[in-house]
């Protein structure tokens, strides 16, 4: 009887530990009881109370965060990508901590002028190949080469653009 008492009270504190833990629920339906420290820009730092290790996630992956507390706090949406019908969904970026998290799915290569470092010198027929190209691939980011003043401009060249998106 007295084992069947300290199983009962055991059990009791465990749950209450787990409980009483922030959630983060992510776009691939995993949920992790962990203990959120901060959150920035690119990336969410949490620690995993099993361990009391810190670890880092890409906001991109990451659908809400429910704080024990009872407080949610969405982060991003879940892009669905269904194949080359989709490429209005995929969102184009410059900006290389969008996709922190996220795998990447190949590259796509655009012949330019001049370099791509932001859509306004993409001509927009350009913008729907290369969006289709990676909606095929089932990615859902695209990030644009970052403009780098000391990089020789090559008349006609290939860009290389690289495509993201979940496993």
């Amino acid at each position: 009887m007295k084992n069947y008492l300290l199983l009962l009270i055991i059990c009791y504190i465990s749950t209450q530990f787990v409980f009483g833990q922030d959630l983060i629920v992510k776009h691939d339906g995993e949920k992790l009881n962990v203990k959120v420290n901060y959150v920035t820009e690119s990336i969410i730092v949490y620690t995993d109370p099993a361990d009391s290790h810190s670890y880092k996630l890409g906001k991109a992956e990451v659908e809400k965060i429910v704080y024990k507390s009872g407080r949610m706090e969405p982060i991003s949406q879940k892009v669905e990508i269904h194949g080359k019908k989709d490429w209005e969904k995929i969102v184009v970026t410059n900006n290389p901590l969008s996709v922190v998290g996220l795998i990447k799915k190949g590259e796509i290569h655009i012949k330019s002028a001049h370099q791509i470092h932001s859509l306004s010198n993409i001509e927009s027929r350009d913008v729907e190949k290369m969006k289709k190209q990676a909606a095929e691939m089932g990615a859902h980011v695209i990030v644009l080469n970052g403009y780098d003043a000391r990089a020789e401009l090559k008349k006609n060249s290939d860009q290389i653009l690289v495509a993201y998106g979940y496993e």
